[in-house]
Parts: C-alpha cells; sequence; structure tokens
C-alpha cells in the first residue's frame, strides 16, 4: 500500500454510526461496480503496559500514537476509526482482490509490531487483526463488522495474528451466532454434560474405563457437535476453562462411582494450549484432593498433534512430567495422524497410544491399514506402552485387533457415548 502523509490523511469517522454510514456508503460502491472491500478490527493487547508509560489521559494517548503511525502504513483512499480504548477499524475500499486485504493485514501488524516509544520507555502491543471481505461475507455493514470481530476473536490465538473470516458452516458462523458466549455462560453456570464412551479388554470384552466427551444442549440451537464446542473453544481462549469443568465433573463422578463400587479408568482430553497451562497439574492434583479420587484411574488424553509442536515442546514435557508425578496415566489420542518419531515415544513420559480411527476402520480388509495398525502395536509394546483402538464399528474389526494383541478398544460396536447413569447400567453387564 502506498504511503500517506499524515497532514492529508482522510477523514476519520468519530463514532460507530458514521462508521456504518461509511460502510454502506462504500459497499454500495463495491456493489454498482462489481468490486470489492475489505474491514479489518485490530486489537491492541498489552495497552496496559504502554498506557504505565504514558503521562497525560493514557488511553487517548495510546491511540493517539497508534493511529499516528498506522496513517503512514495506509492509502488515501483507506479509513481508520477507534471503536474504543483497545480497538480500531480499518476500511479497505476498492480492492481488486482479497488477497490484498491479508497483504494490508501482515503490513499493518508489522507496522505495530515495533516497540511504540515515549518518554517513559517503549512498549510493543502485539496486536491481532480480524478481516471480513465484500463481496466473500455479504453486503451488509453490521455485518461485515460483526465477521471481522469474530475474526479478530480467533486471530488472538493465532501465530501469525490475523484471520480471515470463513463464512456460513463454519466454526466462525457459530461464534457469529453468540455461541462463544454463550459457551463461556454455560461452563460458569454448569450447564453442559459429560457423555462416556466405553473401552474394553478385547481378548473378553471385559470393561475397563471409559473417554469422558463434553455434550452441549443449548437452548436454541439444539445438540452442539462436540467438535463444534472443543473448536469454539480452542478459537475464542475458553479451552482452559472448559477443560478444567471437564477436570472436574469427571473426577466427580469417579467419586460417585467408587461409592456404587465402581471403579472405572476415564479418559480426558487435553488440547495443546491445555497442555502449555503450567497450573494445569495443580488443578487436577486440587480436582483429586477435593473428591478423594487416586490418580491410577485418570487418563490424561494429549492430541498427536501437540507433540508435533516444536515450540511449546519443552513446557509441555514440563507439564506432563509434573502430571505424571501426580500418578495421572498419559495417552497419545489419534496416534498415526502426526508421524510421532520414536525418539518422541521414547522420550514422553507415555503409558499408552490410541491408534486414530481412520486407519482402524480398515485393519479387516485393507493390508496397508492392517500392517500400520500391527507396527504401531508393536512399537507400544516395545516400549512397554498399551495400545487402545479407536473407532471399531464392526465386530470383524474388534477380532482383527484382538489377533494383533491390540489391548483395549472402544467405538460404536462395543458403546456409543452415553449419560453417567446408563455408563452405570453398561458397567454392570460388563465389569
Amino acid at each position: 500500500m502506498a504511503s500517506l502523509p499524515p497532514d492529508t490523511a482522510a477523514p476519520e469517522p468519530d463514532t460507530r454510526e458514521e462508521l456504518l454510514k461509511l460502510l454502506d456508503r462504500e459497499a454500495a460502491i463495491a456493489r454498482a461496480t462489481d468490486g470489492r472491500l475489505a474491514v479489518l478490527v485490530i486489537e491492541l493487547r498489552r495497552v496496559d503496559r504502554l498506557q504505565a508509560l504514558l503521562r497525560g489521559p493514557a488511553p487517548a494517548t495510546t491511540m493517539e500514537l497508534v493511529l499516528e503511525r498506522l496513517r503512514k502504513a495506509l492509502r488515501p483512499e483507506d479509513r481508520l476509526a477507534a471503536l474504543g480504548d483497545d480497538q480500531l477499524c480499518i476500511v479497505l475500499p476498492r480492492l481488486a482482490h482479497q488477497s490484498q486485504a491479508v497483504l494490508a493485514a501482515v503490513k499493518l501488524l508489522r507496522t505495530l509490531d515495533r516497540p511504540i516509544a515515549h518518554e517513559g520507555g517503549a512498549a510493543v502491543l502485539r496486536p491481532c487483526v480480524g478481516i471480513a471481505t465484500l463481496p466473500e461475507h455479504g453486503f451488509d455493514p453490521a455485518e461485515l463488522l460483526m465477521a471481522a470481530d469474530v475474526s479478530r476473536q480467533i486471530a488472538a490465538g493465532r501465530e501469525e495474528g490475523y484471520h480471515v473470516y470463513q463464512g456460513e458452516g463454519t466454526v466462525e458462523s457459530q461464534l457469529y451466532r453468540g455461541l462463544d458466549l454463550e459457551l463461556e455462560r454455560a461452563i460458569r453456570a454448569n450447564e453442559l454434560e459429560l457423555h462416556y464412551q466405553p473401552q474394553v479388554r478385547l481378548t473378553d470384552g471385559h470393561g475397563l474405563g471409559a473417554e469422558a466427551l463434553v455434550r452441549w444442549r443449548h437452548l436454541k440451537e439444539g445438540d452442539v457437535p462436540a467438535a463444534s464446542v472443543i473448536a469454539i473453544a480452542e478459537r475464542t481462549g475458553l479451552i482452559v476453562a472448559l477443560t478444567h469443568w471437564v477436570c472436574n465433573t469427571a473426577l466427580r463422578q469417579l467419586a460417585q462411582w467408587r461409592s456404587a463400587d465402581m471403579a472405572p479408568r476415564v479418559g480426558i482430553n487435553l488440547s495443546a494450549t491445555t497442555l502449555s497451562d503450567r497450573e494445569l497439574p495443580a488443578l487436577v492434583d486440587q480436582s483429586m484432593r477435593t473428591w478423594g479420587i487416586g490418580a491410577d484411574n485418570l487418563v490424561l488424553e494429549v492430541p498427536e498433534a501437540a507433540m508435533m509442536a516444536v515450540v511449546e515442546a519443552e513446557r509441555q514435557h514440563a507439564v506432563l512430567t509434573r502430571l505424571k508425578a501426580l500418578g495421572c496415566q498419559v495417552a497419545i489420542d489419534d496416534f498415526g495422524s502426526g508421524y510421532t518419531s520414536l525418539a518422541q515415544l521414547r522420550r514422553m513420559p507415555l503409558d499408552e497410544i490410541k491408534i486414530d480411527r481412520p486407519f482402524v476402520a480398515g485393519v479387516a480388509t485393507d493390508r496397508g491399514d492392517a500392517a500400520l495398525v500391527r507396527s504401531a502395536i508393536d512399537i507400544a509394546h516395545n516400549f512397554g506402552l498399551r495400545v487402545v483402538a479407536e473407532g471399531v464399528e464392526r465386530p470383524e474389526v474388534a477380532e482383527a485387533l484382538a489377533r494383533m494383541g491390540c489391548d483395549m478398544a472402544q467405538g460404536y460396536h462395543l458403546g456409543a457415548p452415553m449419560p453417567a447413569s446408563a455408563f452405570r447400567e453398561w458397567w454392570a453387564s460388563h465389569s
């Protein structure tokens, strides 16, 4: 984008209403000329650090410094508006392609990534940018602004610092409908539910435990798929709070089962983000103490993709080591999808691997899948690890896995995810 001297900057909207009017005009022009525009919402994180360095009216001064820097990176036709003390909006009209909006976002991020200096020192704001474009994401100004703001929430958790709205039928559209705010409320109000998918020993079908899976029945949206719940939580920073809720709820349920002479093991899923949370071991320890549950019945399932995150590897290893010190068992989930190396299997404090369902489904009919699963079982056993097969949907698959020496399995052939009360009945007939 061409540089713009500050003294020739275009007039800037002073209020949200003026911004929407501007967007309405530009959208009408784009529609009439078959053109396109982009709406960027920028969040300035760590504003408090910069404000602490400033003298005078800190919020206003902070935004003035930011606006002054951004104006120099914009074209004469671009429009800039502050949305508050730590957010602003940029309208980029007359674009030739959606990719120009991404290039503009990258340039603006680089512009703001340099420390902002003042008489009290310097600070870096660590901004993030949400992007929505016309016509890809509609023509309504309010909807474009909302889509950009939803993307801004997601960008806050992305390493590159920006995110383009993906449209209807995606997690973004669910965030747009406000499910992120509803999920936060549901976690606080204890309105979620755990279902438990049975895990059995393949040699005799004996029940050994279950994987805890979150369920959310929304009053308006109905049953929100578990994958959507996890995706919303991960993209809006709620995943740690959600994991804490799942852990506490599962351990409370274990305590109730213990009082009924049930002792199943329960698997709880951890995301890569949660695995980097240094407070996780203390939380698990506190929950176990609260409900009087030992760690020997708790299996923490880590996605294989998380093991590939080199940047956070040292922190994740430290967290896993502390969890193991508490007595928790650790499993690699979806094994086979991320190409974990033998060195990683040896180095990580693991107890078992869970073979990913796409490979399991073909063990009885596909020679390649059968060879891969058999190799995974042999490698795991050589490292002293148990093996759990996921997604067992047919009896012939369970039989093939048993012949290969697989230790445990789960899937709809063996038992669908069920409420705690139904699992108690299943356990009575399988244990």
